[in-house]
């Protein structure tokens, strides 16, 4: 339990770096790739 206590205080301020995932950011530039390309060819 104490050692659940230490990391939780640890990683309190980190949450933001912690849940950024690369894969979504990766999805997330691949959809905005295709609707800027769907955009150009209208």
């Amino acid at each position: 339990m104490e050692e659940l206590v230490k990391f939780t205080l640890l990683t309190r301020d980190r949450a933001g770096y912690l849940v950024d995932r690369y894969s979504e950011r990766k999805e997330s530039a691949e959809a905005l790739m295709k609707r800027v390309n769907l955009s150009a060819a209208i």
